[in-house]
């Protein structure tokens, strides 16, 4: 027994940082206590203090939300609050008990927490799922163009930069093709929708050319075109499309239509 205690001494635990989607997710009818960790709308949570059916985002004194974004390095003697987030050697740590421990010791793993997140360094926008869907265009809380529902789906399933950038630049295709649908189409000039044109059947050959290289790739526009309402007006902005540039049409897609689709809008 000496012997097994010395080693369990000696050597340090191997502890794996978690993942967003291995925390519990939170329920209402759970008892809680300071320090324990859920998942709720997309962010990592601490309890303050003990609750039950206290939901995270509408109680920020009994929750403290993990950060994602700005995460600075962890500074010696620097006294951090519940929940936040620091980077140590390259790994992503958050407080989850109080206290002024080194991260990566076995004496501070009771403080910190080592974690991912595939939205890390990204500022996700706070989705109203409430409203979401109640309108074509949907909510865009931080004015980015870009509906909060869909760019939430971007970031969190797409860790890869190259994915996720083609799902944001998608989402502005997606959006001036709504925006015709809503307009008089004497105002866009045939070139606009020839370009537009060009560039969505770009993009549909590019996400054609990922669904066949990425395992679990299946696109982006199921997610932007995701009610009722939303795709008839798809389809209207389409027919539009058609009725400006003709039968004669053919869209011009480049030898590397992802690259293509990643460059709209650059230098």
């Amino acid at each position: 027994m000496i012997k097994i205690t010395a080693l369990l001494l000696t050597f340090p635990c191997i502890v794996f940082a978690l993942d967003y989607a291995e925390y519990p997710k939170f329920d209402s009818a759970q008892y809680y206590k300071r320090g324990d960790i859920v998942s709720y709308q997309n962010y990592i949570w601490v309890s303050r203090l003990p609750s039950v059916n206290q939901i995270p985002t509408k109680n920020s004194w009994r929750w403290s939300q993990v950060a994602l974004s700005n995460i600075d390095e962890w500074h010696f003697g620097q006294f951090y609050p519940l929940g936040n987030a620091v980077i140590y050697q390259d790994k992503f740590y958050f407080v989850k008990k109080l206290g002024f421990g080194r991260p990566d010791t076995n004496r501070s793993s009771y403080q910190w927490e080592e974690f991912s997140h595939p939205a890390i360094g990204y500022a996700l926008p706070d989705v109203d799922y409430d409203n979401a869907n109640l309108t074509v265009d949907g909510v865009d809380s931080n004015l980015n163009g870009i509906r909060d529902d869909y760019e939430i789906f971007v970031v969190m399933e797409h860790t890869d930069p190259m994915l996720r950038h083609l799902g944001l630049q998608a989402a502005q295709l997606y959006r001036k093709l709504f925006d015709i649908a809503q307009i008089d189409i004497s105002e866009i000039s045939i070139q606009e929708v020839a370009q537009l044109t060009d560039q969505l059947v770009s993009l549909r050959v590019c996400n054609r050319q990922n669904i066949r290289n990425w395992e679990g790739f299946n696109g982006y526009q199921h997610k932007y075109v995701n009610t009722q309402e939303r795709f008839q007006e798809f389809l209207m902005a389409q027919k539009l499309l058609y009725e400006v540039l003709g039968d004669d049409y053919e869209p011009q897609v480049p030898r590397e239509p992802c690259k293509f689709i990643a460059n709209i809008g650059g230098e």
